[in-house]
Order: C-alpha cells, then sequence, then structure tokens
C-alpha cells in the first residue's frame, strides 16, 4: 500500500506573549470629545467644557439621577475637548490627519465616532459640502498627497482574500480594457452635480482640503481603494454590491467575516473600488449611503440604524532601478487601511416611542456597542491585572471585524459627540463613562511592517524624470545642442547647496560670512558623514566578525551533520538487509496463506455441495408431504358428501315412515284398529314418533330460524289436532292478513326484487297470543344463509293458517321463494352433477312450523315449489 502524502498546512505564526510580559510601547485609545451647538438659544444645558480637556456634566432636575438623590455634578478628561464652534477642519487636523499620515506610511488606523442618536455623529463624518467631515477631507488630503505618485490602474488587483496581486503593465492595461467596455464598471472622470445626504447643496460647490503629507516616499507608486459596508441588525452588507438591473431583484445579500493568511480579519467578497481622484471616491460614497438603512424617529429625522465603515486601503510598491515600472515582487508591496466609521445612536424607547422594526433596530445596536463596551472593560481588566481572560470579540459582528486594531495592529481613535440639552442627560451619562474607560485602554503601538530590502537607491524616480526630459529636448532641439539648458541639480546630495553670493566691496563682509558659515555647515557635514562612515566599517567589520564565527559553527554543525549522516546510511544498509529478509519470510507466508485458502475454497465448495443436497432433499420432502395432504383432503371429502348423501337418504326413509305413521293415526285413530307400520321402521323410532308429535315444542332464542318453530298453542291433549285441508276463507272479510316471522339481525339483500306483503305483521319471535284472534290468514318465515360459493341466499317460507278443530290454528306451508345474486361473469368453479338440484330440509322445516294448538299434524309430504328469483 502506497504511503499517504502528508498534507502541507501553512505553519501559524508564534503567538505573540502576553502583554504584561514584555515590554513594549504602548499607546492609549485617544478619545476626543465634541459639543454639538445648543438649537435654542438659552436652553438648558448638561454638558459644558471647562477647558480643552474637560468637560462637567451636570445633571438637571428631570434626569432619573437626581429622582433618585444620586445626582452630583462629575468632570470627565479627553484627549482633546471641541467646543460647539469648532470648525470641520480644526476637528480634522487633530484627530484624523495623523491617522492619514500613518497610512501613507504603511500603518493601519481606525477612528469611528460614538454617541447618542442626533449628537452629530454623520455630520463630524461627513459634514457638508462648504465644510467637509472628516471621510471628506481625508480623501483630499491623500489624493493631495500621491497625486504625483500614483500608479496606474490595474496594476494592482484585488486576490479576494484581503491581499492584492501586482501586475506589469500589459496585464493591467488588458484589465482596464475589459473594465472601460462594461458601463457599469466605468468610473466617471467628471464629477456628476449630486444633492448632499442632507439634502442641503449640491457637490457642484464643494470646497476641498488643500492640505497635504509631505513625508512620503517618493519612489514608491500607490494605488487607492475603498470599500463601504454596514452593520445591520448584526448583518454584514455590502454597500458597494453590484445589483442587477435587469430580472428580479434579490436586494444585498449578507456577507460573513474571515481571516487571511496575516490572521486579520476581512469580510469576504466585499466590492473593493480602485479610485483615482476625490470625486471619484465620493461617487462611490454616495453610492453605498443612497443604501443605507435610515429611518424616522421622535429624536432624529433620519436616524442611521445601522453602522456603517468606509474602509480606504493605500497599496504602495516600490519602482524597479530605472524608476519607470513596479517592481512585481509581493513581499515588496505594503498594504494599509484607514477604517472610519459612523457608529448607529443608542437610544431608549421610552423616548423614542418605537414600534415593529424601529426597536428591533434598537435592540440590535443597544447589543453591539453594549459588547463593545465588554470588550473594552476586559481589555482594561487585563491590563491592570495582568490576566489572560478571553474578550468576547465573536458576540458581535461589529468587534469580531475590528478584532486586530485592539489587538496592536493599528492606532485607534474615538470622537465623543454629545448634546448638551438637559433632556439627553440619561443617554449622555453613560456615554461619558464609556468614553472615560476607553481611555484608559492601552493599545501596543502599531510597528510599520518592514519591507523586503531590494538594494535600489534612492532618487530613481527624479532621475527617471531628469533622463526623459533631457531626452526630449533632445529630440526637439536636434543638432542645436549647445543652446540646450537642463537642470542639472544632483539627485542626490550629502551637502547643503552653495549660497547665492555676489561680488561687491561694500558688503564684502557679509559674503565672508556667509561663506564662512556655509564652510562650517560643510565641515560639520563631512565630519558628521565620517563618523557615519566609521561607524559603517565598524558595523561591518563586526557584522563580518560574526558571520565568520557562524561560518566556523556551521562548519562544526556541517562536520557532525555529516557524521550523522553516516551513521544514518550505515542504518540505512542495515534495515534494508533487514527488509530483503523480511521480504522473503513474507513470501514464504504469503504462499502459505494461498494454499491455505484455496484448502478453505475448496472446503467451502463441499459444504456448499452437502447443504444444496439437504436443501434439495428438504423440497421433495415437502412436495410429498403436500401432496399427501392434498389426497387426504379429497379423501376427506369425498367420504364427507357420501355420507351426507346416505344421511339423506335415512332422513328420507324415515320421514317417508313417519308420516305414514300418522295417516294411520289420524285414519284409525276412532276405530282402534290397529296400524302396521312398514318393516323399514323401527318401534324404536315410532315410538319416539308418538312422544314427540305429544310433548309441545319449545322455542329457542338464539337462533332466528328456530324461533319459527315454537308453538302457537300448547296442549296436554293426546290427540291429533283436526283440521280441513280443503277449507277456502272467505274473501269478503277483505284483503289477506300476513304474519312476516323475521331474524332478529336480518342482512340487507340490496336487491331489486324485494318481498312486497301488504298487510303484514312483523314479528322476531312467535307467540301464543299472534294467532288467538284469528285475523293471520298467511304465515311466511324468512331465512337467510351462505350457498357453497359464499353467496347471500335468502329463503322465504309461505303457508297458510288454517283453524283446528279444537279451537287453535295451523300452518300449511305451500311454497318457497328465493333471492340470490350472482356474478354474471364468474364462472362456477365445480361441475354441476345430474342430481345436483335444491333441496329443502323439509324434516327441520316441517319440525319447526307445523304445529297445530292441540299438537303437530301433516296431513301430507311436504314439498316446496322452487322459484328462483335472480
Amino acid at each position: 500500500m502506497k504511503p499517504e502524502t502528508p498534507m502541507f498546512r501553512r505553519p501559524r505564526p508564534t503567538p505573540k506573549p502576553k502583554t504584561a510580559e514584555r515590554n513594549v510601547e504602548q499607546d492609549p485609545v485617544e478619545v476626543f470629545c465634541r459639543i454639538r451647538p445648543i438649537e435654542i438659544p438659552d436652553q438648558e444645558e448638561c454638558v459644558i467644557a471647562v477647558d480643552s480637556r474637560t468637560v462637567k456634566l451636570t445633571p438637571p432636575v428631570t434626569c432619573f439621577a437626581f429622582r433618585n438623590g444620586t445626582a452630583k455634578e462629575q468632570y470627565y478628561k479627553f484627549q482633546h475637548v471641541f467646543g460647539p464652534d469648532v470648525s470641520q477642519k480644526d476637528l480634522f487636523d487633530r484627530t484624523a490627519k495623523p491617522l492619514v499620515s500613518d497610512v501613507l506610511n504603511g500603518k493601519n488606523g481606525l477612528l469611528f465616532a460614538y454617541g447618542v442618536t442626533g449628537s452629530g455623529k454623520t455630520f463630524t463624518m461627513e459634514g457638508s459640502p462648504q465644510d467637509g467631515g472628516i471621510v471628506r477631507r481625508t480623501l483630499d488630503v491623500i489624493f493631495n498627497s500621491i497625486q504625483e505618485y500614483q500608479a496606474k490602474r490595474c496594476i494592482f488587483k484585488p486576490d479576494g482574500m484581503n491581499g492584492f496581486d501586482p501586475q506589469c503593465e500589459s496585464d493591467a492595461f488588458s484589465d482596464r480594457r475589459k473594465i472601460d467596455a462594461t458601463p457599469n464598471n466605468r468610473i466617471p472622470k467628471t464629477p456628476k452635480i449630486r444633492r448632499d445626504t442632507n439634502g442641503s447643496q449640491d457637490n457642484s460647490q464643494r470646497i476641498p482640503d488643500t492640505s497635504r503629507i509631505e513625508n512620503i516616499d517618493e519612489d514608491n507608486v500607490y494605488s487607492v481603494f475603498v470599500a463601504y459596508i454596514e452593520i445591520y441588525n448584526n448583518y454584514i452588507y455590502d454597500l458597494l454590491e453590484e445589483i442587477p438591473e435587469v430580472g428580479p431583484s434579490r436586494g444585498l445579500q449578507t456577507k460573513i467575516i474571515r481571516e487571511d493568511a496575516q490572521h486579520n480579519m476581512y469580510v469576504h467578497a466585499c466590492t473593493e473600488v480602485e479610485v483615482k481622484t476625490p470625486e471619484d471616491a465620493l461617487e462611490v460614497l454616495y453610492k453605498g449611503q443612497k443604501r443605507r438603512k435610515i429611518a424616522y424617529t421622535r429624536l432624529n429625522c433620519e436616524s442611521s440604524r445601522s453602522h456603517s465603515i468606509f474602509t480606504i486601503r493605500v497599496v504602495q510598491a516600490p519602482l524597479d532601478a530605472q524608476g519607470e515600472d513596479v517592481v512585481t515582487d509581493k513581499n515588496a508591496m505594503t498594504v494599509s487601511q484607514l477604517s472610519l466609521v459612523d457608529l448607529a445612536g443608542s437610544e431608549r424607547n421610552i423616548r423614542t416611542k418605537a414600534v415593529g422594526d424601529r426597536i428591533k433596530e434598537a435592540g440590535n445596536i443597544n447589543n453591539s456597542l453594549m459588547n463593545l463596551r465588554t470588550c473594552i472593560e476586559v481589555l482594561r481588566e487585563n491590563q491592570i491585572t495582568g490576566g489572560s481572560k478571553k474578550v468576547p470579540y465573536r458576540d458581535s459582528k461589529l468587534t469580531h471585524y475590528f478584532k486586530n486594531y485592539f489587538d496592536g495592529e493599528g492606532k485607534v481613535k474615538m470622537v465623543v459627540c454629545v448634546n448638551p440639552r438637559a433632556d439627553d442627560y440619561d443617554e449622555t451619562f453613560p456615554v461619558m463613562k464609556f468614553a472615560e474607560l476607553a481611555s484608559e485602554v492601552q493599545i501596543q503601538r502599531s510597528v510599520q511592517s518592514t519591507r523586503h530590502d531590494l538594494g535600489l537607491l534612492p532618487g530613481r524616480r527624479r532621475a527617471n524624470q531628469l533622463f526623459k526630459e533631457v531626452r526630449r529636448r533632445l529630440d526637439v532641439e536636434g543638432e542645436n545642442i549647445k543652446n540646450l539648458e537642463v537642470d542639472l541639480t544632483p539627485i542626490y546630495t550629502l551637502a547643503p547647496e552653495w549660497p547665492a553670493v555676489t561680488y561687491s566691496t561694500e558688503v564684502m563682509e557679509e559674503v565672508i560670512a556667509k561663506l564662512k558659515a556655509y564652510l562650517l555647515k560643510r565641515i560639520h557635514s563631512r565630519e558628521k558623514l565620517n563618523a557615519d562612515v566609521q561607524d559603517k566599517i565598524l558595523r561591518m567589520r563586526s557584522g563580518i566578525v560574526v558571520m565568520e564565527k557562524e561560518s566556523i559553527i556551521m562548519k562544526k554543525e556541517i562536520t557532525s551533520l555529516r557524521s550523522l549522516y553516516h551513521d544514518a546510511m550505515s542504518k540505512v544498509r542495515t534495515l534494508e538487509s533487514l527488509l530483503l529478509n523480511a521480504e522473503s519470510v513474507n513470501e514464504s507466508l504469503q504462499r502459505k496463506f494461498n494454499d491455505y485458502n484455496n484448502l478453505v475454497d475448496e472446503c467451502n465448495a463441499v459444504r456448499e455441495e452437502r447443504d444444496m443436497a439437504k436443501a434439495q432433499g428438504q423440497i421433495e420432502k415437502q412436495r410429498m408431504k403436500a401432496r399427501l395432504k392434498t389426497k387426504l383432503e379429497q379423501e376427506k371429502e369425498k367420504l364427507k358428501n357420501d355420507m351426507n348423501t346416505k344421511l339423506s337418504q335415512q332422513k328420507s326413509k324415515i320421514y317417508q315412515t313417519q308420516v305414514r305413521a300418522l295417516q294411520e293415526i289420524l285414519l284409525d285413530g276412532n276405530e282402534n284398529t290397529p296400524t302396521n307400520f312398514p318393516p323399514s321402521s323401527s318401534e324404536t323410532d315410532l315410538s319416539q314418533l308418538r312422544h314427540n308429535t305429544r310433548s309441545p315444542v319449545k322455542s329457542s332464542i338464539s337462533d332466528p330460524k328456530l324461533n319459527a318453530s315454537q308453538a302457537i298453542h300448547t296442549s296436554d291433549l293426546h290427540g291429533p289436532a283436526v283440521v280441513n285441508l280443503r277449507h277456502r276463507r272467505s274473501r269478503s272479510q277483505g284483503t289477506d292478513v300476513w304474519l312476516d316471522h323475521r331474524p332478529v339481525q336480518e342482512v340487507p339483500t340490496a336487491t331489486v326484487l324485494q318481498p312486497s306483503l301488504e298487510r303484514r305483521k312483523s314479528v322476531t319471535r312467535l307467540r301464543s297470543e299472534d294467532f288467538v284472534d284469528g285475523q293471520i290468514t298467511n304465515y311466511c318465515l324468512t331465512t337467510q344463509q351462505q350457498d357453497s360459493e359464499g353467496e347471500l341466499e335468502t329463503k322465504l317460507y309461505k303457508g297458510d293458517v288454517l283453524p283446528t278443530a279444537g279451537g287453535g290454528s295451523q300452518v300449511v306451508f305451500q311454497d318457497v321463494e328465493i333471492l340470490k345474486q350472482r356474478d354474471p361473469l364468474a364462472v362456477s368453479t365445480r361441475k354441476r352433477s345430474s342430481d345436483d338440484t335444491p333441496k329443502v330440509d323439509a324434516l327441520t322445516v316441517q319440525d319447526r312450523c307445523s304445529t297445530g294448538i292441540q299438537g303437530c299434524v301433516t296431513p301430507r309430504p311436504f314439498v316446496p315449489n322452487k322459484r328462483s328469483k335472480v
């Protein structure tokens, strides 16, 4: 089996030691305070600036603390306090301009505005066209400083993982053509006339800031990228995301926070736009501001409902030795960023009277600000106690995104905006407490990342410009080289320039003084340079000595490593010999294993054959058992049919014998003549028959069929009932009256043909009172059963009710009606024999129904008519 190839993993950098255990420089979080001008003159104020660094917070009589009796004046210290009459220029120079200088020199910075709703945070960050805020002035100063040193578009290309890839001019030109061919991606070259976010004035009246940063590297090229995001209800949205104009609009999509290779937090798939002028950057800013979540509240008609973050990233890389093209080495590139944050204002629902979505938005805003306060408190506690308590950055998207700044990856500044009116005291008080807490947090001083030294001389850009100017003048002047005048000022000099002096007898002493001062300055510069050279020589020699020592140490290490290598090689050869022996043993074991497997296969084959034979025998046994069982069932059925036939014949013979005996009794009973019974009848049967004819019939309530055998009238007379079989009831009495005897639980037939009895009396159990009055002329007995095919068969036995000599009544059955339903497509499963005719158990019916008042008299054999209804 092939060994698994180990997966390459990027080694994580060595974790930084705790702040309390290392001697590093730290800077506090710089907190500034800006007091908003009062809206109504002579209005009561709760915040007053005492001096340039102190404010006094005075509780009014309407505040909550005054009602509780805990109100008192408090003083708070800030880095600087800006009064109501401060200009945007002064505020920017003290707060944001140092951060702009840092970002142009490769350092990161964070500035955010914090305060309650309506305290002037958005105005501080945005300002107005005539007096721009921090964001606009930051863009102006950046482009004023790098205007002459900007790289061409698409020289630096975002890699989608919080980094950039430098590319050559040909690749950048191809990307520029693609961008220019796409209308949506074209950046306007001239600023369009737009309304300000506050709707007061348009941008055509904008007054740019003309200041600039001087101490930047002239031999580098710069590119500026901007991004604009917002955190709304703890979700991150890209305000510069391209939404298709055609088709259904799906709105802005949520983004996630990830960590790059240098463990910096960034928003994944966030749009970064390269801008070349402040106007281009402002166009991008306006595009994002249109998508910001702004709503009306009682405290502010245009209240920000989200935290907005405008990020400016400056990418710089050195020029090559000729000062013409950009060095495409990614290690020589420096990326720095400045984040300008406009936090949503904290508020209380008791004042805003918010409902619906406003309540949810206010809750999320307060939760994120509370988590920011918690992170600040934990950082302060760790720095005071030297502990290592975990800071809950991940509890909120806001703190998670700015985690690197609080860990020492940049300078952090905060502008606290307050509204001095007395009604806002309860909201201003916690803001002041948070500002005081944040000013006590120490942030590790940001160290500029070490750039990759390419060994290039300074002044490359200026030398290249001078060379191009000389070449251009040569092309213009042609052969007239004598008149060529070029500024040949040294590009890189070690001494100051010579002073401009003119010879004159009157000012000779002044000229000599200037020359003397200049020469002394040169001598001092030379001595300084000589000392610098000697120092460099000493450092070089010490470096060489160190390198020699390291070389000797390395040689010794190489010698020891070689000895270790030889020992390892000898061990490898020994292991190779052992491996060969193990392989030979393995081959022999493999052969034995194969033989064993073959033997196992043979045994399994024999076992399978035996199992198959056993299974075949079991199958044959089961088949034989099934055949014998079938034959046994057939024989049992045959015997059952024979016995039933014989039983029917025997019952018929007994019935005929009983009928003849009864006839003889009826005809010859009065004359006392002896009765000669047929030889087939036995004395036992005849005596049993006589006993049955004289005993009363008892009814059964378990079977509706047996209910019909209940005696109509019982008597102790020993003689048979006398009845006239030819009796015909007079029709003048009216229509026949039927006694309908039905089962207790009758199954509905649902047939079209139904029995029709016009005048009837329905009963389920016969009683003697049913025949006393003599009005009943006919009797009908209904029975239900299943035939041999499982179909329901309903039989109606019909008879006449005749009066007897003893004053009772007797039923004489005349015919039977049968109701049966059959499937017209069904085929009978058995053949019908010639004598398979429907038969009625005459004896059973006779025993059940032909009962009179004095006894049971059957004058003639009962053979019902067969009338089938289908």
